[in-house]
């Protein structure tokens, strides 16, 4: 295993200034090294003034473990961040305005049995329902393939179009309609630190997954599979392939990014606890007050509500 860092995707110059010049294209942009309450972050500045706080798809960025050595400049608010970190068996659930980031460490597992035999003691259900969508998946569409790195570029555009139809179909804005955010993607892999695996079956694609690579962290960042398929589970065992994957190249961590959402935790040995570190300036404490105010307003009457709602939904888009 290697020697361990603190540092994912999130700070690195690949992501800052690939997302800088895609979501910031007329400002002054710079990769700064900022103190915040003990924690050196690596964050990206606009017009040498302000800190890029929110970008599609910026998780949370992690502190340097170093905290020695010169830095750029002193901050005093961050709005998401590494709190603390726990084991998933001493995890509470997180106050509110903190959301978790569960994760599997690798040096905990010396053979990726080990995890194995671990992760069915957690649930065995679950691994044998696993075990038997991928002997169903042989017999009846052919032998299954797992790709951690498919370099096909339909691949990537099937992933892409499965997840455009996986957010409409829940509600939720389609982010790959902006094609910014599809650049974003494309060219993170062409600076190496973003794999599209795959799994198939005989000659059919079944599942996609575009997930962050650096420093020896695979992420778990946007997964999709063809819901024509779904019966078999593609995007779990596309996961369980990757998992094995990330052992089997010397990974530190299985990184499942922020999210709540339970199979995560069926598999995680730890968790990271996000939120905001620092004194919030006036505007973010006005809108964190005013926010619930207005949502109460909004709800007493359903055609200002729908009118919000639309509003948002175009604004994002």
């Amino acid at each position: 295993m290697r020697a361990d860092h603190a540092m994912n995707i999130f700070t690195t110059d690949a992501f800052l200034e690939t997302a800088g010049g895609l979501f910031f294209p007329q400002r002054e942009r710079r990769v700064e090294l900022c103190r915040l309450e003990g924690r050196r972050l690596r964050l990206l500045m606009l017009d040498g003034k302000d800190v890029a706080q929110s970008m599609p798809f910026y998780d949370f960025p992690q502190p340097e473990a170093d905290a020695k050595g010169p830095i750029d400049r002193e901050l005093f608010y961050f709005p998401r961040t590494v709190l603390r970190t726990t084991r998933v068996e001493d995890r509470t659930p997180e106050p509110a305005g903190q959301r978790p980031s569960p994760y599997i460490d690798w040096k905990k597992y010396p053979t990726f049995e080990a995890f194995e035999a671990d992760w069915k003691t957690r649930s065995q259900s679950k691994a044998s329902d696993s075990l038997r969508k991928r002997k169903r998946l042989e017999k009846e569409l052919g032998p299954v393939r797992f790709q951690l790195d498919d370099l096909r570029p339909e691949v990537f555009d099937t992933c892409v179009k499965w997840k455009s139809a996986q957010y409409l179909a829940t509600g939720l804005t389609d982010m790959f309609a902006d094609p910014r955010n599809v650049a974003l993607f494309r060219r993170l892999r062409e600076r190496g630190v973003l794999l599209v695996s795959s799994l198939s079956a005989g000659d059919t694609l079944l599942a996609a997954h575009f997930g962050s690579s650096h420093d020896g962290r695979l992420g778990w960042w946007v997964p999709a599979y063809d819901p024509g398929f779904g019966k078999y589970s593609p995007g779990r065992l596309l996961m369980e392939n990757m998992l094995e994957a990330s052992h089997a190249r010397g990974d530190l961590e299985f990184d499942f990014l922020v999210g709540d959402e339970a199979y995560k935790f069926q598999y995680a040995t730890h968790n990271r606890v996000i939120g905001a570190v620092g004194t919030p300036p006036l505007r973010v404490l006005f809108m964190n007050k005013a926010r619930p105010m207005v949502k109460s307003l909004l709800e007493k009457n359903p055609r200002a509500l729908e009118l919000a709602r639309r509003l948002d939904k175009r604004l994002r888009g």
